[in-house]
């Protein structure tokens, strides 16, 4: 039975949106202009000290957690499509300061921490009637598809499916499954789903704070489960069905939005996205 309790959202959700907001506060022009996130969180008075909040330290990771939506967003934007699907929605807050766009919102999330987020939008004066949540404890009820149905998802019509920051914790079977999932919705829908490469293809910094992010999500009963290069990622795509399959390295991210920058400022290795087109 799908439980309805309140529960606050995971550590990695919240920690995620607060780098977005420390992004928006300290990287300037800022690449996502994100700071509802930590409204919505409302954490206590010095939590920007905490070690995991460190102006340095989280440097390369709050850019790179940036360039990911923006790059999403970017494409929701641009796509003459009306229906935005969000897997493992989180503290994202698109819906709201994107309020005056005719795009469905479309939240898939565990129906706990979801709720949360829904007391607080309402506390706050920030619901707006395009955003649609789709409570879905995955662990039980794999089919999100029908879930999305009963909140006014159409499948006849083309989407653009984003799943961010949520594959590594899932295992290969479980991503080939949602693939397969969005490979068999209307043509033209696009699934932008981000991927962590191998430790052991990262160095330095990078591959500390790959170490310290899977400790930290394994003490909290959410450890990373699946790693995939480029072609990996491209190739399970291609597989699902998908007919066209790009792939978006950290480079390139760091090419297309922190060119020219006069602080330097760049994302993180770490993770990078595919972008597949049915």
């Amino acid at each position: 039975m799908t439980s309805m309790n309140i529960v606050e959202p995971e550590n990695t959700a919240a920690r995620t949106a607060l780098w977005r907001a420390l992004h928006a506060e300290l990287d300037t022009p800022p690449v996502l202009t994100d700071t509802l996130g930590l409204e919505l969180l409302a954490p206590e008075p010095g939590w920007r000290d905490r070690e995991d909040m460190d102006p340095t330290f989280t440097r390369g990771m709050r850019a790179s957690v940036a360039a990911r939506s923006r790059i999403v967003e970017d494409l929701v934007q641009a796509a003459e499509i009306d229906q935005y699907v969000l897997l493992g929605a989180g503290i994202d807050t698109f819906a709201q300061r994107h309020a005056d766009t005719p795009i469905t919102v479309f939240e898939v999330d565990e129906p706990g921490p979801q709720l949360w987020k829904r007391s607080r939008l309402t506390e706050l004066g920030l619901t707006t009637p395009r955003q649609r949540f789709v409570p879905v404890d995955f662990e039980t009820d794999g089919d999100w598809l029908a879930r999305l149905r009963e909140q006014g998802f159409d499948p006849g019509r083309a989407a653009i499916i984003a799943s961010l920051g949520v594959s590594m914790y899932l295992t290969r079977e479980a991503t080939r499954a949602t693939l397969s999932t969005v490979a068999g919705l209307a043509p033209g829908t696009v699934l932008a789903m981000t991927y962590q490469p191998p430790t052991e293809e990262l160095t330095g910094d990078d591959r500390r704070a790959r170490e310290i992010s899977m400790a930290g999500a394994a003490r909290n009963g959410t450890p990373f489960l699946s790693f995939y290069t480029a072609d990996t990622a491209a190739s399970l795509a291609r597989e699902a069905g998908f007919s066209r399959v790009l792939t978006i390295s950290t480079e390139e991210a760091t090419e297309r939005y922190f060119s020219g920058r006069a602080d330097g400022l760049a994302p993180a290795h770490g993770e990078e996205m595919a972008i597949a087109t049915v």
